[in-house]
């Protein structure tokens, strides 16, 4: 199998969606953690480096689509995860103003889910692109889709903020859901 230009592009959709869908967590929730709900710097950083922790687990996500095959189910699969993570990240975020026990336990099982989504879905995309890609478009391939995962994260970061304005729980959960839906519709059209 090689992967067209169209086919790259593409795959470039599903890594602006992973770009998009973590820049909630490691930017937007951040600063809501800490300016809405004056919770200490260091807590949403804590949580940010257990999704990156959890990320340890990519050598089995790479091993299972390449013994298994069939990567498209653990990009989409990944993609869910990751988009249930965020969507349960959010509701972490409002918890914090309820029950801090639950809070925590939320937003720890959403972070994690988080780390797995990206470990499952952007070892698999990566594999399925370096496998299918003839060798004298792989650095342009690469190219497009970094930088297709940079403009996703940019454009989520840019906008995220103004549809959150004004802020209100209700609000948060609504918005970051209906970007989870979008995306996770975009990957599964895309892949």
């Amino acid at each position: 199998m090689h992967l067209t230009w169209i086919s790259i592009f593409r795959l470039g959709l599903v890594q602006m969606t992973l770009g998009a869908l973590v820049v909630i967590t490691t930017s937007t929730l951040n600063r809501l953690m800490v300016v809405e709900y004056s919770l200490a710097a260091s807590i949403p950083g804590l949580l940010v480096a257990f999704h990156y922790g959890v990320q340890i687990t990519r050598p089995s996500w790479g091993h299972f689509s390449d013994n298994g095959g069939k990567r498209t189910k653990w990009i989409i699969g990944g993609v869910m995860t990751l988009c249930l993570g965020t969507i349960l990240a959010c509701l972490g975020v409002v918890l914090f103003n309820q029950n801090i026990i639950i809070a925590y336990l939320t937003s720890i099982t959403a972070y994690a889910l988080i780390g797995l989504g990206v470990g499952a879905a952007g070892t698999c995309l990566l594999a399925l692109l370096a496998t299918g890609t003839a060798e004298r478009r792989r650095a342009a391939a690469a190219t497009i889709t970094w930088l297709m995962m940079i403009f996703g994260i940019a454009v989520t970061a840019i906008t995220l903020g103004s549809f959150l304005d004004p802020f209100s729980p209700t609000r948060l959960l609504v918005v970051v859901s209906s970007l989870c839906v979008f995306y996770f519709l975009l990957t599964t059209l895309a892949i």
